[in-house]
């Protein structure tokens, strides 16, 4: 027998199974079963079944439902004394099978049971209490398995699971420490801490009381584990250079400068005393790759490491300020009081550095540069070649050391041959380790052949001579990616990125570039994403063959510029599709599921596709400025947001394309209004509306643009503007353009102080939008309303207005413009003079600015007044 009372109440007994579905006699069953083993009175069987106001025949009633329920299941139900009773093993009853699971710990097994509610079809009071205390109990089951899931490793999965537990318990202290450590965990740091800040909060302001002891001591723990932790793998071997580790422990904090050829290894010297010297920077380790000496286009601007520094101390980006030096300041604000490492690696001048550096006295710096770098007071450590005796040693460290044992001579003639470099030394041994059966002997006379053309004194010579070696034993396939690889215009690839260079299948990529791998030609230092010193990517490309270059070039752009164009539109859904070519053979062009995934290959690709730029044809080119411009703009890369367009643009001029080069246009003004270069920006919205000559919806999207420009002394002159974009968006029957106009208007007459005409606009836009089914339109229209209703003392409408504002910013994603409408909410109930809703709503407010990165100091201004 098997019994069901989650959801409707079913019985199957000797393989035929009964759905009682909303009748009373499952309702009778389903009291019973809940209590089963035990006796109900009859009294109390009418109040579960039929509420505590019965009918006058109540009793009759359930008699006639007893014998007919005994009938249908004969055995089951037995009087005992005035009541009744259900005689069953209760692991055939869903519920108590439930309970039996989370006792033995199957707390999974236990959910997967408990899909609906208890008792579904029945609405009596005995009947919601019983659901209230089933939540209660379903609670905690949940929580007990997300204490298992997390303890498995299982963060990431158990984050949306969370939010939605903690959005509806928010006082729930147990839920906030398992959110808190699922967002730690899946590399999240300043949200979870940011919560626990939101938690705290929200405790003292309605409840008076400080977090839990155990939320107090999580959030400690997590706080000394969330300080930047940017330092690559330790190098692996490592060997030698005593003295200079000697010198670079004795260092006093400040900035130490490593320099010399490359291939010396500066970098591994750098990175292996920094794990090594950890413990004296318990505030954290941050590390960038200048890339100064990498392929044109790839050096890191000092703009985007600071930025990167920034985001690494959890730094909200809205307080970021737009110019270089204000960055710089901001860096030695975050940094002041804090003992931290900052590794620049492979810079290639004083210019690119010295913004960098935040002379505050904890914070050490270490630079490696190939040039002789001379910022002030900085000491300086060249890097020599290894010695004999570490060079040796370095090489056995790699091929085995009874092996070089077994062949002192060949290890001399390898390490001579090698230069002593550690990175052709890494090379060379990891040609000779996937040989074990060849004698060393073999190989180094192989080196010495190959470097017999070289001047003993020419290091570079000797490398190019160790890289040749190994190449050699490359498969067909495999050096034939290695010389592609050197074409790469960023400083990294993707899987698909190389797929789309070499025009092979993803899984055939894969497998020759774990062969370039094994050969320590090129290093994966995270998963997916490939890379190599650049050297070694100067030589590959000197090896790539003429017939091969631009057609794997035109396959890697296209493979930028065409999963560019896919990444941006699921980022802004709203974005109408640019005319695309067809890729070329062999190219991967990558979909994407979510925004947050599209965000993800936005970012991780930013620096490649703004060094790619410069490489592509005209249409490959604007393809990427394109994309790029939405996820540059919210990001706040002002700096690389301006360039883009501007080489965009540049590259449309050579097109025949009105409509691409009115939209870039149209970006390169939104791109120097952010840099408040507004003549420059009114000058290329002019342009724009030029170019859309003969097409009114773009001139419409131009006027609009130029309203924005518009400080508020000007509203007057951004309303006309709006206007005659209202008035092109109708002559072409423009739905969207219209309501994305009125919502101007409407927007426009509020902040004008004409309340009145602000409803009117709003209430004609409404009906637009709810049409299109547009989340963020209602929202904005709605937030007009609102701010109408509350400049007209028209309160209890101000209130419901920002109330599906928020609703409605909520549901479209959008965390600063729903924190806002909070706030707005807030403002309007304090107008009304109700205190505890405006508390709650700038509480809100408040989280939300929080979770987001954005500014406080407003809303805390407010709370803070309203308290006192």
């Amino acid at each position: 027998m098997r019994f069901t009372v989650f959801g409707g109440v079913s019985a199957r007994v000797g393989g035929r199974e009964t759905e009682f579905g909303p009748t009373r006699l499952g309702a009778l069953l389903g009291v019973l079963l809940v209590d089963a083993g035990q006796v109900v009175g009859a009294e109390e069987l009418v109040e579960r079944v039929l509420g505590d106001a019965p009918p006058t025949r109540a009793r009759a009633m359930m008699q006639t439902w007893l014998t007919r329920l005994r009938q249908t299941l004969p055995g089951l139900i037995e009087r005992e004394g005035t009541g009744y009773v259900v005689r069953v093993d209760p692991l055939e009853i869903d519920l108590h099978l439930f309970r039996h699971l989370v006792r033995t710990g199957r707390t999974a097994e236990a959910l997967a049971l408990a899909q609906e509610e208890l008792l579904s079809t029945l609405d009596t009071p005995w009947a919601r209490h019983a659901r209230a205390e089933f939540a209660d109990e379903l609670l905690a089951a949940r929580l007990d398995h997300a204490d298992t899931r997390l303890n498995s490793g299982e963060h990431t999965k158990l984050v949306p699971e969370l939010q939605v537990l903690a959005a509806e318990r928010p006082l729930d202290e147990r839920i906030a420490a398992q959110l808190i450590e699922a967002l730690h965990g899946s590399g999240r740091a300043a949200e979870a801490l940011r919560h626990f800040e939101i938690v705290r909060a929200r405790l003292a302001n309605e409840l008076g009381a400080e977090p839990s002891r155990h939320l107090l001591t999580l959030h400690r723990r997590l706080q000394t584990a969330s300080a930047p932790r940017q330092l690559p793998a330790p190098p692996k071997p490592f060997t030698g250079r005593a003295l200079e580790l000697a010198e670079l422990d004795q260092a006093p904090n400040g900035v130490v400068v490593i320099t010399g050829t490359g291939g010396v290894g500066k970098t591994t010297l750098a990175v292996h005393w920094a794990h090594r010297a950890v413990a004296r920077f318990p505030d954290g380790q941050l590390y960038v790759n200048l890339h100064g000496f990498g392929p044109s286009g790839a050096a890191v601007s000092p703009g985007d490491a600071l930025l990167r520094f920034l985001s690494a101390l959890d730094v909200p980006r809205a307080q970021v300020p737009h110019d270089l030096a204000g960055q710089a300041a901001l860096l030695r604000d975050a940094l002041a009081g804090k003992r931290v490492l900052m590794v620049l690696d492979n810079a290639t001048d004083a210019d690119q550095v010295e913004p960098l550096l935040p002379r505050t006295p904890d914070t050490h710096v270490v630079i490696t540069s190939r040039t002789a770098l001379k910022p002030a007071h900085a000491h300086s450590l060249p890097l020599g070649l290894l010695p004999p005796d570490d060079a040796r040693e370095l090489l056995a460290s790699r091929i085995g050391h009874e092996r070089a044992h077994a062949e002192p001579d060949a290890v001399d003639t390898v390490v001579r041959r090698c230069a002593r470099l550690p990175l052709a030394l890494a090379v060379a041994g990891a040609r000779a380790a996937t040989q074990p059966e060849f004698p060393l002997a073999t190989l180094a006379d192989e080196l010495a052949d190959l470097d017999a053309f070289a001047d003993d004194d020419d290091v570079t010579a000797d490398l190019r001579s160790v890289f040749s070696h190994s190449c050699k034993a490359l498969s067909p396939p495999g050096l034939r990616l290695f010389r592609l690889l050197g074409l790469m215009p960023g400083s990294d690839i993707s899987l698909a990125g190389a797929a789309s260079l070499a025009g092979l299948e993803v899984s055939q990529t894969s497998a020759l570039l774990a062969e370039l791998a094994r050969a320590n030609l090129i290093d994966e230092p995270e998963p997916g994403r490939f890379t190599c010193h650049d050297l070694l990517r100067d030589y590959a490309a000197e090896l790539a063959l003429a017939s091969e270059r631009d057609e794997a070039l035109h396959r890697l752009l296209d493979h930028l510029a065409l999963t560019s164009v896919e990444a941006g539109l699921v980022f802004t859904p709203s974005r109408s599709r640019p005319a695309t070519p067809q890729p070329a053979e062999g190219v991967v062009v990558t979909s994407f599921g979510t925004r947050e995934e599209a965000l993800a290959w936005l970012v991780i690709e930013h620096p490649t596709l703004m060094s790619a730029m410069a490489h592509g044809t005209p249409t490959q080119t604007w393809l990427m400025g394109w994309s790029l411009s939405d996820v540059l703009d919210r990001q706040a890369h002002y700096r690389d947001l301006l360039t883009s367009q501007q080489i965009s643009v540049a590259a449309l001029e050579k097109l025949d394309d009105a409509d691409g080069l009115g939209r870039m246009l149209i970006n390169l003004g939104r791109a120097f209004g952010r840099q408040k270069r507004l003549g420059e920006a009114t000058a290329a919205l002019e342009r724009a509306f030029d170019v859309y000559e003969g097409n009114p919806a773009g001139q419409a999207a131009v006027l609009l643009n130029i309203a924005m420009l518009c400080p508020d002394d000007k509203m007057a002159e951004a309303m006309e503007y709006t206007r005659r974009g209202l008035a092109l968006f109708e002559e072409c029957g423009d739905h969207y353009g219209q309501a994305n106009a009125l919502t101007g208007l409407a927007w426009g007459y509020g902040k004008l102080g004409e309340h009145a005409r602000a409803v009117e606009y709003a209430e004609r836009v409404m009906p637009m939008w709810q049409a299109m089914g547009h989340v963020i339109g209602q929202a904005e229209t709605w937030d007009n309303l609102g701010a109408a209703h509350l400049g007209l003392g028209q309160y209890e409408r101000a209130v419901h207005a920002f109330t599906k504002s928020v609703e409605h910013f909520r549901t479209g994603g959008d965390l600063p413009l729903e924190a806002a409408a909070y706030e707005q909410l807030g403002d309007t109930h304090a107008a009304a003079g109700d205190a505890e809703p405006a508390r709650a709503a700038w509480q809100r407010s408040l989280e939300l600015r929080a979770e987001a990165g954005l500014a406080t100091d407003g809303v805390r201004a407010k709370l803070q007044a309203e308290r006192e």
